[in-house]
């Protein structure tokens, strides 16, 4: 069984995430990429190039539609794909409003297409430590989880959809959500929110900071990103009654090193503290479930109810941060 699968936009999702999860799959075939404006000799070869999504829509031979384009479009191109028949791989956020979250989740029901949503950031490494440590008892019963996305990107960039104050603009929106979406499928939902995000670069655009924490009845969850961290610590501080796990950001590894964290813990009664190699990521693996789950031989891992539940804290988040101090049952 090979699937035809047809990419919807060629920039840095389409090139550096899709493009190759997809070529590493063998199940998969990347039929048509949609370049609006042209082909510009950048794109794989053997690949047909359309330059609109009527195209997509109307070929028979394509199965897999990724919609990797921006938020706004998500919800009425992963409609008109159902509605034509293709599975659908949408990025994240699903959508902007939970109104055409669960449309969309209710569409694809209606079909009986598959619809999944690239939560990708739940195979990387960091992740997958975190959650070794986490299940083996390492750290014993949590306390404190501090989780970073941040970088040093102190100029506002072209793009109007992710910087301007637009609707599902933003680094909260665009970035915090893999956070939120970890989180959840760690802990589940958590009791109350608290939230502070601002736009620090240029007043009055888009979310470029946020510091939002979430209580859980036995510990707290901090997700926290900046554009001014020139000098990043680390990606995940984590703290049990047992001990504590500090997880680097990727560009703290010196070059050559095999990437580890540090574990503070006890063992028979002796306390260790050593670095543990981190997980190995598996991004390859999200493509692998999808296919499986198209042909019935798995469950769907990445599924759109997962990803609207992290909407819904998104939303909960940033009605938490404009009115200070006020949690969210």
């Amino acid at each position: 069984m090979t699937i035809n699968v047809a990419l919807c936009a060629w920039g840095m999702s389409g090139r550096e995430f899709h493009l190759p999860l997809i070529g590493a799959e063998p199940r998969l075939a990347l039929h048509t990429l949609l370049r609006r404006s042209g082909p510009d000799g950048s794109e794989p070869a053997g690949v047909r190039c359309v330059p609109d999504f009527q195209a997509i829509l109307d070929d028979p031979a394509i199965e897999l539609v990724v919609v990797n384009t921006p938020n706004t479009l998500h919800f009425p191109m992963a409609s008109a794909a159902l509605a034509a028949g293709k599975h659908v791989v949408l990025e994240k956020p699903m959508t902007v409003t939970l109104d055409d979250a669960h449309a969309l989740m209710a569409q694809s029901r209606a079909t009986g297409r598959l619809l999944a949503v690239f939560h990708n950031r739940r195979l990387d490494a960091d992740y997958l430590t975190l959650k070794r440590h986490l299940d083996s008892g390492d750290l014993g019963d949590l306390v404190e989880l501090e989780w970073h996305y941040d970088r040093y990107r102190p100029h506002v960039t072209h793009k109007r959809w992710k910087e301007d104050d637009l609707p599902g603009a933003g680094t909260w929106f665009d970035l915090g959500i893999h956070l939120v979406d970890g989180m959840l499928n760690l802990f589940g939902p958590p009791l109350a929110v608290a939230a502070d995000m601002d736009s620090l670069r240029r007043p009055g655009a888009a979310t470029d900071f946020f510091d939002v924490r979430f209580r859980y009845p036995g510990h707290r969850v901090l997700l926290r990103l900046s554009t001014f961290v020139r000098e990043p610590g680390p990606a995940i501080i984590a703290h049990g009654r047992k001990g504590s796990l500090i997880i680097p950001h990727e560009s703290a590894h010196p070059e050559g090193d095999a990437p580890s964290a540090l574990l503070h813990t006890e063992r028979d009664g002796k306390p260790v503290r050593q670095q543990v190699p981190l997980a190995a990521a598996r991004h390859h693996a999200f493509y692998a479930n999808v296919v499986d789950a198209i042909a019935g031989r798995d469950k769907l891992a990445f599924t759109p109810e997962s990803a609207c539940a992290a909407l819904t804290l998104v939303h909960r988040a940033i009605e938490a941060a404009a009115q200070p101090g006020v949690g969210c049952d």
